[in-house]
């Protein structure tokens, strides 16, 4: 009874917890993946191709688009400082968070560019974003992908998107 009576005082004082804030220049794996300093940090609400993913770009050529999205990332980056709120964990370990370089939604510049999607089953924060990107043939738009939590799992029922494919 004591143990249940102190368990509540402390979360009766302890007030709201503060999300972790993370900065500094980023290391970027791919391009919903970045290590600052000690943190491993999975962009929120956004899917990224993986290094390994293949694509056509808008002349139907093939292209590594998972590199070349990382790629285009560094660029925007360009050895920038972020800023990022870290809200919790994922299940392979990584912090989820929110980045920003010079107050630019990180997220928000890939998926509008074109070289991310919104990942709607965990955030709606992107759609209109990707909507843009899909009418303006934006990066993997201009050609034809698959969307990267398909092609983790890809099968003989896949999806292919992107103008190219519409064609």
């Amino acid at each position: 009874m004591r143990t249940a009576f102190s368990i509540f005082l402390l979360l009766l004082f302890a007030g709201p917890v503060a999300a972790t804030e993370a900065k500094g220049v980023p290391r970027i794996v791919d391009a919903d993946t970045v290590y600052i300093a000690e943190f491993r940090i999975r962009l929120i609400g956004i899917d990224a191709p993986e290094t390994d993913q293949g694509c056509l770009d808008s002349g139907g050529r093939y292209m590594s688009c998972g590199v070349e999205a990382r790629d285009r990332l560094e660029q925007y980056a360009g050895g920038r400082e972020w800023a990022c709120k870290l809200t919790g964990m994922d299940r392979y370990g990584r912090n989820l968070g929110t980045c920003s370089v010079d107050g630019e939604d990180v997220s928000r510049w890939l998926v509008r560019s074109g070289w991310a999607l919104a990942f709607r089953r965990y955030s709606m924060a992107y759609v209109a974003d990707e909507d843009w990107a899909r009418e303006h043939n934006s990066g993997l738009w201009g050609g034809a992908f698959i969307a990267p939590w398909d092609w983790r799992h890809r099968g003989l029922k896949t999806v292919i998107l992107g103008a190219l494919f519409l064609r």
